[in-house]
């Protein structure tokens, strides 16, 4: 399984993570010590439901047929300094930097461009996007991404959202949904 994470920082951002970045619902985060902050971002994630690699547009609607919605959690102020922070994989890779929702699966292909990824903090809305908000087409993604990789069924793309960053502290409650469904919540200790 490979996670395959879209950023916003920089055009074509694309970094790699591992498995152990992913916090299901309801599990906690625990505010790691080697950042001075730690941000959320809204993400919508695709789930790869077959192998494929160099495929066409008008058929990679056939090869994603589930979405989830999640926060992206970015270090900022390393203490270990990086060249570039905005594109450091240990700023965006580490274990617990996704917090993954539960999936929904899609009838209708058309409608994951326009789904909707809203987040609360504490109550509170404090974050929302979609892929049409950031002009990325899932199909043209997916064809983009299979000409470096093979796809695989369980494979995941994450792909940031929105423009707002969400400070996370301790004792927040994050809340995630998709087109109005909530399917994350996680506490912050």
């Amino acid at each position: 399984m490979k996670i395959i994470g879209i950023g916003r920082e920089l055009p074509n951002q694309v970094y790699l993570m591992a498995d152990s970045a992913i916090i299901k619902t309801n599990k906690p985060f625990f505010v790691p010590h080697f950042a001075q902050s730690f941000t959320g971002t809204p993400a919508i994630v695709l789930h790869i439901d077959r192998l494929g690699r160099h495929i066409a547009p008008r058929f990679a609607h056939r090869y994603c047929l589930a979405v989830a919605p999640a926060i992206k959690v970015t270090a900022r102020g390393l203490v270990m300094p990086q060249p570039n922070e905005a594109t450091s994989a240990l700023a965006h890779s580490f274990d617990g930097a996704l917090l993954l929702g539960d999936y929904t699966t899609i009838d209708d292909p058309e409608c994951i461009n326009s789904s909707e990824v809203t987040v609360e903090r504490n109550g509170e809305r404090a974050a929302q996007g979609c892929l049409n908000d950031i002009s990325l087409d899932f199909r043209q993604l997916i064809s983009q991404l299979s000409v470096y990789f093979t796809l695989k069924m369980g494979d995941m793309i994450v792909v940031e959202l929105g423009s707002n960053d969400i400070a996370l502290t301790m004792g927040d409650t994050l809340h995630a949904a998709i087109n109005g469904d909530q399917k994350l919540t996680i506490r912050v200790k």
